[in-house]
């Protein structure tokens, strides 16, 4: 059984640091930008953009540094008896972020309505909860994937928003280009370029929905210096232009301290 109580989003406006507390709610929170870090009891975390942390009721957590001007996060206080969270560990990485943003968006636009359904909000949570499962890796295609395609996948995930190309990644890995792109199809699926645009424009979902650049900034943040290219893989992956994917996420419920 879950209950939820609250949620916001929180950004950072001046001094000061997460307060220490012993809290009557468990705590999920999420970092859409800079890096929030926590202790709770004696385990410490540094919680980055794109990455969750789940604090839990009875126990003392707090801030072990002050706020970074660019912090924000979203914050959700619930109460769960030990069935619906209990398998998660308490730090993780969203293996789609932007999909856990449209969830998280939700339930703040009906908590904020005149009369919020309350079966609505702990659905749209449980769906949170699916996304916080979902692996970051497809465990099938990880068992029958190759060192040299985990090595790409992994070089990609960490590099995807600079110049990249299938020559630069095979020769930083020190490989054919033509040999690396074939077995990487044949492990996952997609090309190498597939993959890399994956990655960018799910980057670029999380700044539309909750960043201030514009949409050309935007681009060439996650590694796109062609925006006309850009716009057309955003319509391909979100059947939407940037715009109306931005448009889509109205502010829901904000604080600043």
């Amino acid at each position: 059984m879950i209950v939820t109580q609250l949620a916001g989003k929180f950004i950072f406006a001046g001094e000061g640091r997460h307060i220490t507390r012993i809290h009557d709610w468990d705590e999920l929170i999420v970092v859409l930008q800079g890096e929030l870090e926590m202790f709770e009891e004696d385990r410490k975390f540094s919680v980055r953009a794109g990455e969750w942390l789940l604090l839990r009721r009875g126990k003392k957590h707090g801030g072990l540094a002050p706020y970074p001007a660019n912090l924000s996060f979203f914050w959700l206080h619930f109460m769960d008896d030990g069935t619906v969270i209990s398998k998660l560990p308490q730090h993780g990485i969203l293996r789609e972020p932007a999909n856990f943003s449209v969830h998280i968006q939700s339930f703040l636009n009906e908590q904020n309505r005149l009369e919020p359904d309350k079966k609505i909000m702990e659905l749209l949570f449980l769906l949170m909860v699916q996304e916080m499962h979902r692996p970051s890796q497809d465990r099938l295609k990880v068992e029958l994937a190759t060192p040299l395609a985990i090595a790409a996948q992994k070089y990609i995930g960490t590099h995807f928003n600079e110049q990249l190309s299938l020559e630069s990644i095979a020769s930083e890995l020190h490989c054919n280009p033509q040999y690396l792109s074939r077995l990487y199809r044949k492990v996952f699926g997609i090309t190498l370029t597939e993959e890399l645009n994956k990655r960018r424009i799910a980057r670029a979902k999380w700044l539309l929905a909750y960043g201030s650049l514009s949409i050309k900034e935007t681009a060439k943040k996650c590694g796109f210096n062609d925006l006309a290219y850009f716009r057309r893989q955003f319509r391909r992956y979100c059947s939407m232009t940037p715009n109306e994917y931005r448009s889509r996420h109205l502010p829901g419920f904000w604080n600043t301290q």
